[in-house]
C-alpha cells in the first residue's frame, strides 16, 4: 500500500519493494512510461485496497485514498450520483477552483455506478503534462481509473459476499414539546417586553400535560426522528468473477448485485435501490502484430422511496404540532401542517426511478514493427448509453384536525383538512437521457538507442454527446503530440502540444493551441550519490502548462431564446406560448485558460521509507461573467448583458507524502501517509469598483462578515438612536434590544455597513491530511484509514439546526448554545435581522478528523482450503466512519445539512466472505 507506483499496491511488499528499476512502469495516460523517465506527478491507489471499505459507491471509497482528493460527502442519499447531474459529494483536487475530470479505460465517464470489484487501479494526475494529452478541458486533476482484465493464467473464479447494516451517525437533536412551549414563552417575552400577550403562548397546565404526556391527543409530543426513521438500514453486495487466459486470449468477467435502504419505518416503500453490474473485457491477439480489445459494461439500478416524505419534515415540525394519527385510519394534521410523515412514508404513492448505462470499448493495437521499428497504431472507438426514467403513483392523503377535545382530552370534533384523492393509474415522469460516442487514434513510436530513449505519441480524439433538454450535441476535437527523450535515465524532458477544438465557440474561436512542458532529473544516479547505501532514489520532476477550458455552455456566441407561456387564449382553452429574448450573444467570447507549475522531489530512503514534497501553482484567467456588477443598470441589467471571458483567480500549495515500509518475522508494516494545502485569491472579479471596498485579494473560498464584540446594552442603543455611536445601516436603531450582538464600526463612520467587513472565516476546507495504515501478521490483516480536514469554517447563520427563529423548529442549541463557545442569541418569534448577520459570531471551526475506515481479514490456512477444494477462503470485518474528532459535536462536522434538510450520513458495519478456485 503506497501512494508511489514503486511500492506494492495493497499487499504486503518484500524488502526490495522501494527500489526503481529501469523496468518498473507506471501508468500514463494513453500508454505507460518507464518510472525514471516520468517527469509529472502522480499518485495511485489499487482496486484491492478499495474494497477494504464496504460502501456500494466508488466516491465514498475514495475518500482520503489519493493524496490532493479532496471529497467530502454532503448527503447520504442513495442513488443521488446515479442522475444525470447532482450528487452527494464536493469533490475537487488540490483546490477547489476547478473540477476534475474522470477517464474510464481511456474515455471520459460519469464516476457513479462503477462497481469497486471491478477496478484494477485508479490514479490521480494534477501536473500540466501528465494531463495534456487530455487538452481542451480545464481541470486540477484526472482521475484515471483503469478496470480489470485478464491474465495468462488457469481459469480462476472468484465469489464475494457482503453484508452490513448502515447507521446514521449523527442525528439532530431537538426539544420535547414541553421544553419547545417553555422555549417559545420565552421567545414571546422577549419580542414583548418581558411579556406574553394574552391569547397567545402555552399555559402551565399544557406544558405540563406535554411533560406527562397524559392527554397526547390533545397534546402531543412527537419525536419525529425516533419515530420515522429506522435505527439503521441494511447493506449487501454479491459479486463473482471469472479470469484467465493464454498468450492469444485473455479475458475477465464479472457481474454483481448490491442493495441498500430501508430507513424510513413505515410503509412498503422505503427508501431503497438495488444495482445489477455486469462487465466483460477481452484481449485476443489474431496474430502477432493484430491485438483486438473488447470491452462491455452494462449497469441496472432500481430505485424507489415514498412520493411526499422528506427529512426536512422531520427537522422543521414542531413535537406538538399534530398527533400523528387522530384515529386508527386518519393521519392528523393542521390547515398549514398537512405533510404528516406518516401520511408521506405510507399513504401519498411512491416514485420508482430506473438507470441504465451500456459503456463499450472497441480497439485494435497494431505492431507496425516491419514499418518502422517501434512503432504501433491503437485505433479505439467507445459508445455509451445513459437512461433514467420514473414513474410515479401519486395518491392525495387525507388529513384530519381535531377541532374540540373532552375534558380528559380525547377528539370530540375532527374536521377535514385535505380530502384524499387515490390515484388510479401511474404516470410517466421525466426521461433523462446521455449519448455519447467517442473515437480515438494513438499513434506511437519507442525506441532506445544505448544511453537514449525516446518516446514519441500522436493522438487524434474526438467526441460527440448528446443529453436530454439540450438544445444541440457538444462536440470535441483534440489533435496532441507528446515526445518523451531521456539520457542515460538519468535526464528526461517530455514537451507537448494540443490543438484542441470545441463547438461551445464561434468559428472563429473553436480551435486553440496549449502546450505543455517538463523536465525530470534522477540525482540518485549521478557519480556523488550513487554509492550512497542510504539513499535508493532522489528524483526531481518539474513541469508547466497551458489548458484551455472548451466545456463552457454551449451557444453563448449566439442569442438565445426560449418558449414562454402567456396567460391568454384566442378561441381556445389552452394558454399560447410565445418567444422570450432569453441571452444575449458575444461571438468573441473564448477559452478560459488555466496556466500551471508543478514542481517535486521524491527520495527513497534505508530501503523502506518513501517520500515526496511537491509545490503547484495556477493561474486561472477568461472565466465566464456577465460583469452585471460593473454595468449601470439603465443599460439593460443582467438580462442584457452577455457572458464574456472576465474572471481571474489563482492558486497555490503543496504536498507533503510519506510512506514506510517494514517486514519482520511474520509481520509487515506499511503506512501511508499525506498532506494537502492550498489557497486560491481573487486577481479579478464581478465587483463595483469601489475604492472603500474590495474583495480583490481575497481567497475566492473567502466569506467576509462584521466583527461581533459583544451584546448591545440600553445605553448603547440610545447612543444608536441619538447619533452618538454606531448606528446598524440594515434595520432601524430603534428596533434593537438589549442582548442583540454588537458589531465592529471599523472605520468609525458612526454607520455598520459593508465598509466595516472584513475576512471572517473560508468555507472550503484548504487542508486535507491522512493516514492508510496496514499491519499483517501470519493469515490476518489490519487496515485503517484516517482522513482530516482543515483550515475552514462553518458558518452556522446558514444552518435552521443552529439559527432558530420565526417559525424554526427549536433544537437542543437554545440550551447548549453554539459549537463555537457563543451561547444562541435570544429567541424572537419574528425575524432577527440584526442578530443574523453574517458575521464573527457565527463562525465555528469546521475541521475535522475521522476514523474513515477499519478492515480486518482472516484468510484460511491452505490445508484447510485445500480440504475444501478451493484456492481460498477469506473472512472479512469492515467499519466506517467510527468516531471523529471536532469542536462541531450536535451534527456530522462532515455535513451540517445531513439529517436535517438532506439524508444523514451513516457509519456502516459489515462482514463478508470471498472464495477463490
Amino acid at each position: 500500500m503506497s501512494y508511489f507506483p514503486s511500492f506494492a499496491q495493497g499487499e504486503a511488499a518484500d524488502q526490495d519493494s522501494l527500489k526503481v528499476t529501469p523496468k518498473e512502469q507506471v501508468s500514463i495516460m494513453y500508454g505507460e512510461r518507464s518510472y525514471e523517465r516520468f517527469v509529472g506527478n502522480q499518485n495511485s491507489v489499487s482496486g484491492k485496497e478499495l474494497i477494504n471499505y464496504p460502501a456500494l459507491d466508488v466516491q465514498e471509497a475514495l475518500e482520503g485514498k489519493l493524496p490532493g482528493l479532496f471529497m467530502l460527502q454532503e448527503n447520504g442519499n442513495i442513488g443521488v450520483d446515479n442522475t444525470v447531474s447532482g450528487g452527494n459529494f464536493e469533490s475537487y483536487i488540490r483546490g477547489n477552483t476547478t473540477g476534475f475530470i474522470v477517464l474510464i479505460d481511456g474515455f471520459e465517464r460519469p464516476l457513479a455506478n462503477l462497481n469497486l470489484d471491478q477496478i484494477d487501479h485508479i490514479q490521480v494526475l494534477k501536473d500540466p503534462v501528465s494531463k495534456s494529452m487530455y487538452g481542451g478541458r480545464i481541470s486540477n486533476g484526472i482521475l484515471l481509473i483503469t478496470t480489470k482484465r485478464g491474465k495468462v493464467s488457469d481459469n480462476e473464479f472468484h465469489a464475494k459476499v457482503q453484508r452490513g447494516v448502515k447507521i446514521p451517525s449523527r442525528l439532530p437533536q431537538y426539544l420535547n414539546a414541553s421544553e419547545f412551549a417553555s422555549a417559545y414563552n420565552q421567545a414571546l417575552r422577549n419580542d414583548n417586553g418581558g411579556q406574553i400577550p394574552d391569547g397567545l403562548g402555552y399555559s402551565d397546565e399544557a406544558i405540563a400535560a406535554y411533560a406527562d404526556q397524559s392527554r397526547p391527543m390533545q397534546y402531543p409530543d412527537v419525536d419525529y426522528y425516533g419515530q420515522f426513521l429506522n435505527n439503521s438500514m441494511n447493506i449487501a453486495r454479491y459479486d463473482v468473477e471469472y479470469t484467465g487466459g493464454t498468450d492469444k486470449t485473455r479475458y475477465y468477467f464479472q457481474t454483481g448485485i448490491q442493495n441498500e435502504g430501508g430507513l424510513e419505518k413505515y410503509g412498503n416503500n422505503a427508501t431503497g435501490m438495488d444495482m445489477y453490474h455486469v462487465r466483460g473485457n477481452l484481449d485476443a491477439h489474431f496474430n502477432d502484430n493484430i491485438k483486438v480489445i473488447a470491452d462491455f459494461s452494462g449497469y441496472l439500478g432500481e430505485k424507489q422511496y415514498p412520493r411526499l416524505f422528506n427529512i426536512n419534515t422531520l427537522s422543521s415540525r414542531y413535537p406538538n404540532a399534530y398527533p400523528i394519527l387522530v384515529a386508527p385510519d386518519s393521519v392528523g394534521g393542521t390547515a398549514s401542517f398537512k405533510d404528516n410523515p406518516y401520511g408521506g412514508q405510507v399513504q401519498s404513492g411512491f416514485i420508482k426511478e430506473t438507470y441504465f448505462q451500456m459503456q463499450t470499448n472497441l480497439g485494435f493495437e497494431f505492431n507496425l514493427d516491419n514499418v518502422l521499428k517501434g512503432l504501433s497504431l491503437k485505433p479505439t472507438f467507445a459508445l455509451d448509453l445513459y437512461n433514467q426514467q420514473n414513474m410515479n403513483k401519486g395518491n392525495t392523503v387525507g388529513i384530519y384536525e381535531v377541532t374540540s377535545f373532552d375534558e380528559e382530552g380525547n377528539p370530540l370534533e375532527i374536521e377535514e383538512r385535505q380530502k384524499e384523492n387515490l390515484a388510479t393509474s401511474q404516470n410517466l415522469g421525466d426521461d433523462e437521457y446521455v449519448r455519447r460516442w467517442a473515437f480515438n487514434m494513438l499513434t506511437s513510436w519507442h525506441r532506445k538507442y544505448d544511453d537514449h530513449a525516446i518516446s514519441a505519441d500522436l493522438l487524434f480524439l474526438i467526441l460527440d454527446e448528446n443529453e436530454a433538454y439540450r438544445f444541440d450535441n457538444y462536440k470535441r476535437q483534440n489533435i496532441t503530440a507528446r515526445t518523451n527523450y531521456s539520457y542515460q535515465g538519468k535526464y528526461t524532458v517530455e514537451g507537448s502540444l494540443n490543438y484542441a477544438g470545441s463547438s461551445s465557440y464561434a468559428k472563429e474561436n473553436r480551435f486553440k493551441l496549449f502546450p505543455a512542458i517538463g523536465a525530470g532529473w534522477v540525482l540518485s544516479k549521478e557519480e556523488f550519490l550513487k554509492d550512497n547505501l542510504s539513499l535508493d532514489f532522489l528524483r526531481l520532476n518539474a513541469t508547466w502548462g497551458v489548458m484551455g477550458d472548451g466545456n463552457i455552455p454551449n451557444r453563448l456566441w449566439i442569442d438565445t431564446w426560449d418558449l414562454k407561456v402567456e396567460d391568454y387564449r384566442i378561441n381556445s382553452s389552452n394558454p399560447l406560448s410565445t418567444s422570450k429574448f432569453s441571452r444575449i450573444a458575444n461571438p468573441l467570447i473564448d477559452w478560459p485558460t488555466i496556466r500551471e507549475m508543478d514542481i517535486n522531489i521524491e527520495a527513497r530512503l534505508f530501503n523502506r521509507l518513501g517520500m515526496k514534497v511537491s509545490y503547484f501553482n495556477y493561474l486561472t484567467k477568461g472565466t465566464l461573467s456577465k460583469g452585471d456588477n460593473l454595468t449601470p443598470a439603465i443599460l439593460g441589467g443582467d438580462d442584457f448583458l452577455p457572458q464574456q471571458n472576465f474572471g481571474e483567480t489563482k492558486m497555490e500549495g503543496a504536498e507533503v507524502e510519506v510512506n514506510y515500509h517494514a517486514k519482520a518475522n511474520n509481520w509487515t508494516f506499511d503506512i501511508a501517509t499525506h498532506m494537502t494545502i492550498s489557497k486560491s485569491e481573487k486577481l479579478k472579479i464581478n465587483e463595483l469598483a469601489d475604492p472603500n471596498y474590495s474583495s480583490v485579494g481575497d481567497a475566492t473560498d473567502d466569506v467576509r462578515g462584521y466583527n461581533a464584540i459583544g451584546y448591545y446594552t440600553q445605553q448603547d442603543i440610545n447612543d444608536a438612536i441619538a447619533g452618538l455611536g454606531p448606528s446598524p445601516s440594515f434595520l432601524d436603531p430603534a428596533d434593537l434590544r438589549v442582548g442583540n450582538i454588537k458589531y465592529e464600526d471599523v472605520n468609525g463612520d458612526n454607520i455598520i455597513d459593508k465598509y466595516d467587513k472584513n475576512v471572517i472565516g473560508n468555507r472550503s476546507p484548504r487542508l486535507m491530511y491522512g493516514a492508510n495504515i496496514n499491519i499483517g501478521f501470519k493469515s490476518f490483516e489490519l487496515y485503517a484509514s484516517f482522513l482530516g480536514y482543515g483550515k475552514f469554517d462553518r458558518l452556522l447563520n446558514n444552518s435552521t439546526y443552529y439559527s432558530i427563529y420565526d417559525n424554526r423548529k427549536y433544537s437542543t442549541v437554545v440550551n447548549d448554545g453554539l459549537p463555537n463557545g457563543n451561547s444562541h442569541p435570544q429567541l424572537t418569534t419574528g425575524t432577527p435581522t440584526n442578530d443574523i448577520q453574517t458575521s464573527s459570531y457565527w463562525v465555528a471551526d469546521g475541521s475535522f478528523l475521522k476514523l474513515r475506515n477499519v478492515a480486518l481479514s482472516y484468510t484460511l490456512p491452505s490445508r484447510i482450503s485445500d480440504l475444501l477444494h478451493l484456492k481460498q477462503v477469506k473472512l472479512y470485518a469492515y467499519g466506517t466512519n467510527l468516531f471523529s474528532i471536532s469542536k462541531i459535536e450536535k451534527l456530522d462536522p462532515e455535513s451540517l445539512s445531513a439529517g436535517v434538510s438532506d439524508y444523514p450520513l451513516f457509519s456502516t458495519y459489515a462482514g463478508g466472505l470471498s472464495i477463490s478456485f
